[in-house]
C-alpha cells in the first residue's frame, strides 16, 4: 500500500506527513490486500484568510475501481483524521455492496425434473 502526497499550498510538514501515513495505515490496514495505491492531496482553499478552508482528498485505487473521499476543516490535523475515517467507511461500504449483489447465473441453477 503506497501513499503519494500532493501538497498544493506547502501545508504539509514532515510531522503532518507522518501523521497522515500513520492514520491512513491504521484506518485501512484491514483492507491492505485489496488496495493498490493511495493518493493524498491537501490544499488551502481560502489562502491566508482563515476559516474552514483546509481540504483533504484521498483517492484509493483498489481491485474493483477507485474511491474518492473529501473533507474540509479549519485544522489540518482534524481534517486528516476525518478523511481517514471516511475512507474506511467508504471502502467498507463498497466491499459490502460488491458481496451483497453477487448472484449465480441462471444456467448454474438446477432445473426441477418434470414428470
Amino acid at each position: 500500500m503506497t501513499i503519494t502526497f500532493t501538497d498544493r499550498n506547502q501545508l504539509l510538514t514532515h510531522q503532518l506527513k507522518q501523521l497522515c501515513e500513520r492514520r491512513l495505515n491504521y484506518a485501512l490496514s484491514r483492507f491492505q490486500l485489496m488496495i493498490k495505491s493511495i493518493e493524498f492531496c491537501v490544499s488551502d482553499l481560502n489562502g491566508p484568510r482563515g476559516g474552514i478552508d483546509k481540504a483533504c482528498r484521498v483517492m484509493i485505487r483498489h481491485r474493483s475501481g477507485q474511491i474518492i473521499v473529501n473533507h474540509k476543516h479549519e485544522d489540518l490535523n482534524v481534517c486528516i483524521s476525518k478523511v481517514a475515517e471516511k475512507a474506511t467507511r467508504a471502502i467498507s461500504r463498497n466491499r459490502a455492496r460488491s458481496k451483497k449483489f453477487k448472484r449465480s447465473r441462471h444456467t448454474d441453477l438446477q432445473q426441477p425434473e418434470l414428470n
